[in-house]
This record gives structure tokens, C-alpha cells and sequence, in this order.
């Protein structure tokens, strides 16, 4: 690593950071949902502007900026850096007592959305300021609704991925699990496709006195519940990890009514979309069968969410080995499994190379509110966007050229 060249660029992010976290603060005083993100969006766009940032919006509000370098990238198999940041919010009421607490009645970035587009100002901030540092260009991702129906897909789809070329992408997510400064790795896959699940499941209503002149729905529809509980614990190895969640049991109007419905939705999880593929025929296969075993029928639709992301284990390695030249091997943290949890950042995964990591954001010896992700008190540390910034920036120096 050039130790030269990492103390201009913490120098620079010295002299840019009050300016990062007043960015940050005014986004968490002022959060927007998902498919909402108008003053974001246009926040964005304006200090773009004031950098001399190409920017361009796209439909769904995404902000992409373009940093350029000092011409064509040099001769390696990266020609351009994507770096993401989402910046929706959550429909949750703050309580942490901030001055800079949300202005908006029961919305609250409570995932550190804010803190990702605060941090890849930063980068663009420091990058705007030494174009001769490297080649090709850095694409900066900005990017709304991650907490809905998958913003990174709509922003692929409208051209974020070229005009100039991108085929390598990272980006950071806040965790609070782990302290400021450190940096967590999780090498290959790292989080679950899903898909939405939706049964119904129609029997024969008659009184509640006659149940033998009916097709009594919520008993069937029990027994689907159960049975699928097998789907992965008799499907699937123990070491294969599957995921069928029955979320919500709907059925009924009145006690002495035998129901001629019942709905049940829920969630299914797998790491990879082969897995992914068994789980729902045999889902659909055990719904339909168990009900036609009670005399009635299982309608069973399923919607794909987010693709499986796994991390390229090439960048990856580069990520990692950068890390540890930049905090330290003992500010180094692995995932100890991969996340059942989903993330829209897959797309970008599946479309070229790409890495997605973890920022630790609670200080060591923290005594105040326990700090979670999607909770009301969440208060991640702003220092952490330091470790944040310097990451970013030179992985773009070190993939494309410095």
C-alpha cells in the first residue's frame, strides 16, 4: 500500500468531514420512504452540482454520478468502479431524543441509510479532488426504495451499469453489532433470495352444527401449515440452509360458520437460487396435496424478491487484503454464517463483481441505548464513516490505477 498516498487521502477526508456529517444529519432529520425520496434525491443532486460532479437522475429518483480519472483505466480486468449507497428510510417513529432527530411524524432512518449516502459524498468529495490519482471512472450509485421492491434492479435497468462501463461494484452496510472502525468480511455468500409465498386454500362453508356438509378450510389449511414446515427440514440437507415461513393465517367471519377460505402468506429464504427453485415446487406440491387430502383446494402463488448474493471471491480478496492494509487484521471481523436476511445489492452481484461489507458504527465501552438495526433508538456513530470514506476511496485508487 502506498503510505504516502493514504495520508493525503485521511488528510482530505479530515478536511471534508464536518461537511459529510452536516450532509448526514440534514438527511435524518428530514428521511422519506420507500418510492418517496424526492428532497433526498434532489439533496443529492445539489451537492453533485456543487463538486462539478456529473449527475443524472432516473426515473425512480436514483442519483448516478460520474467521477472521471485522469483518462482510460490502466490495463487490468477492472475498467470502471461502481460504488453503492441507498438512502430510503423506515416507517418507524424516532426516540433517540437527537437535535437532529426526524422532522418527519413516524418516519426514521433507523438502518443508517443516511450514514451510506453521507459517506459516499465523502468518497465523491475526495475523489472529485485528485482525478490524476486514476483511470477509467468511478460510477456512484445512489440509489432509493432498497427497503421496498428492489431500487438496484431499476437503476441497472435504466443504464447505471454503462455509458461509461462499470464491472466491478462495492458497497458498505452499517452494523452495529460490531464497533467503530472495524471492518466486517463475509468471503462468497452472504445473503438469501426470497420469495413472497401466498396460499389459498378453498374449502365449503356450512354451519358450524353440520361440519360433515362442508369443507371445513381451516383445517385444511392447518395441515398445510404444518406440512411445509418439512419442506426444508426432510428436503433439504441439515447443511443446505432453506427457510418457509408461514407469516399470516387468515381465515374466518364468524364462530359458528365452518370457513370456505383460508389465506396464509409468508416468506421463503435459500442461498442460492437452485435451492431456491426445490423449495418452492415442493411448497407448492405439499400445499396442493395436503388440501386435496381434506377435500378442498390450494391456490399457491409465489413471487420472486431479491436474488441470492454472494460475494466475488476475486475483488473479494482484493477488498479484503486492502482492509486489512487500512484498519488492521485485528479490525478485521468475518461473518460467522451467511444472513438469511436479503439485500437488493444482489443485483449488482449477479450483473458483474461485486463486494458487499460491514461498517461497525458503536463505539467500544458504548453504555447507552442498545443499538439494533430497524430500531427506534438506533444512533450509529458517525466517526465510523471515516473507515467508511477511506475504504471507498482507495479501492478506487487501488482497482483503477493509483
Amino acid at each position: 500500500m502506498n503510505e504516502e498516498l493514504r495520508q493525503i487521502v485521511e488528510k482530505k477526508i479530515e478536511e471534508v468531514f464536518p461537511a459529510v456529517v452536516a450532509f448526514r444529519r440534514d438527511l435524518h432529520a428530514h428521511p422519506e420512504l420507500s418510492g418517496r425520496e424526492e428532497r433526498t434525491s434532489a439533496r443529492i443532486s445539489e451537492e453533485l452540482e456543487k463538486l462539478g460532479v456529473a449527475w443524472r437522475v432516473t426515473p425512480e429518483k436514483a442519483v448516478v454520478g460520474t467521477v472521471c480519472g485522469r483518462g482510460s483505466a490502466p490495463s487490468g480486468k477492472y475498467v470502471g468502479l461502481g460504488i453503492r449507497a441507498d438512502f430510503d428510510a423506515l416507517p418507524i417513529t424516532e426516540q433517540t431524543g437527537l437535535p437532529y432527530a426526524s422532522e418527519n411524524p413516524g418516519v426514521m432512518h433507523a438502518c443508517g441509510h443516511d450514514m451510506h449516502t453521507a459517506m459516499l459524498l465523502g468518497t465523491a468529495m475526495v475523489l472529485s479532488s485528485m482525478p490524476q490519482r486514476f483511470g477509467g471512472n468511478v460510477k456512484l450509485f445512489f440509489q432509493p426504495n432498497e427497503e421496498s421492491d428492489g431500487g438496484a434492479e431499476n437503476m441497472i435497468k435504466a443504464g447505471c451499469m454503462e455509458d461509461p462501463a462499470v464491472n466491478a461494484v462495492i458497497s458498505f452496510h452499517v452494523e452495529p453489532g460490531i464497533p467503530t472502525g472495524y471492518i466486517q468480511m463475509c468471503p462468497g455468500k452472504m445473503n438469501a433470495a426470497t420469495c413472497d409465498l401466498d396460499i389459498t386454500v378453498e374449502g365449503i362453508a356450512c354451519h358450524g352444527a353440520h361440519p360433515d356438509r362442508g369443507v371445513d378450510a381451516i383445517l385444511a389449511a392447518s395441515h398445510v401449515v404444518a406440512a411445509l414446515q418439512a419442506v426444508t427440514s426432510r428436503n433439504l440437507a441439515p447443511t443446505q440452509p432453506g427457510v418457509v415461513t408461514v407469516g399470516q393465517f387468515h381465515a374466518g367471519n364468524a364462530n359458528n360458520v365452518v370457513a370456505g377460505s383460508a389465506r396464509l402468506t409468508g416468506t421463503l429464504r435459500a442461498m442460492d437460487m437452485k435451492t431456491m427453485a426445490q423449495i418452492k415446487q415442493l411448497v407448492t406440491q405439499t400445499a396442493e396435496g395436503v388440501a386435496a387430502g381434506f377435500g378442498a383446494k390450494a391456490i399457491v402463488r409465489l413471487t420472486d424478491g431479491y436474488p441470492s448474493l454472494e460475494n466475488s471471491k476475486e475483488l473479494g480478496k482484493i477488498m479484503e487484503d486492502l482492509a486489512i492494509g487500512l484498519v488492521g487484521k485485528d479490525h478485521i471481523d468475518y461473518m460467522e454464517a451467511p444472513s438469511m436476511g436479503a439485500d437488493d445489492f444482489a443485483y449488482f452481484t449477479q450483473y458483474c463483481d461485486g463486494v458487499y461489507m460491514n461498517l461497525g458504527t458503536t463505539p467500544e465501552g458504548w453504555s447507552g441505548a442498545p443499538q439494533a438495526l430497524h430500531n427506534e433508538r438506533f444512533c450509529p456513530d458517525e466517526e465510523a464513516m471515516k473507515t467508511g470514506i477511506l475504504m471507498e476511496v482507495m479501492a478506487a485508487l487501488e482497482l483503477l490505477g493509483a
